[in-house]
């Protein structure tokens, strides 16, 4: 009977890293932008001051989607991920 071997304990990755927060994030932003600019071109004939304030909102949740994107480079992916991705 040989030495028992202690398996080594994957790192923990806080969620605030992974690429899932990532998505989520992403994907209300996107909600966001698809709901100002539905209340933009509804309020447009209107009422100027609120199609001013979805106006707003909507540059505002496309400029969210921008930094999210560009930051999801960042982001980490857990090792047993990476192992289940390269083997298909």
């Amino acid at each position: 009977m040989g030495r028992m071997r202690i398996k080594k304990k994957e790192v923990v990755i806080p969620f605030r890293e992974t690429v899932a927060f990532r998505m989520i994030i992403l994907t209300g932003w996107v909600v966001v932008f698809i709901i100002a600019l539905y209340i933009f071109a509804s309020a447009f004939r209107t009422s100027t001051p609120l199609a001013i304030v979805s106006g707003v909102a909507s540059v505002a949740a496309a400029y969210g989607i921008i930094y999210n994107l560009d930051h999801m480079r960042d982001a980490k992916v857990p090792k047993n991920t990476m192992n289940r991705m390269k083997r298909r």
